[in-house]
């Protein structure tokens, strides 16, 4: 896989934005999560406040390749309890799950 990259990366670069936005959306199997509007004032009149959004972000590390990866989300923590995720390094497919040691790290205590 890591040899493939070089060829990869050449031909991504030659994608125009929206093919660009559809090759994300099918390797990493997020579709409906990526979206064009990156402005989050949209449609906002009043200029005399500041607006903000905010989200959660998960740390991932693959029980294959032992990688780790994050992804922001404003979706509900409860919805990935049955979700399948692909590790974006080496491509393994499985569930997800918490750490069992979280407590710990937050603690501490490891």
């Amino acid at each position: 896989m890591q040899r493939d990259i070089p060829n990869i990366m050449e031909s991504v670069k030659k994608l125009s934005k929206e093919e660009y936005l559809d090759y994300l959306k099918n390797k990493y199997d997020m579709n409906g999560t990526i979206t064009e509007n990156d402005r989050i004032t949209k449609d906002t009149k009043d200029e005399s406040h500041h607006i903000y959004t905010w989200e959660r972000i998960y740390h991932f590390s693959c029980g294959n390749c032992k990688n780790w990866w994050s992804y922001a989300t404003i979706e509900d923590s409860y919805k990935w309890k049955s979700r399948k995720m692909t590790c974006p390094h080496c491509g393994h497919y499985s569930t997800i799950q918490p750490n069992p040691h979280l407590k710990e790290i937050a603690n501490g205590t490891t």
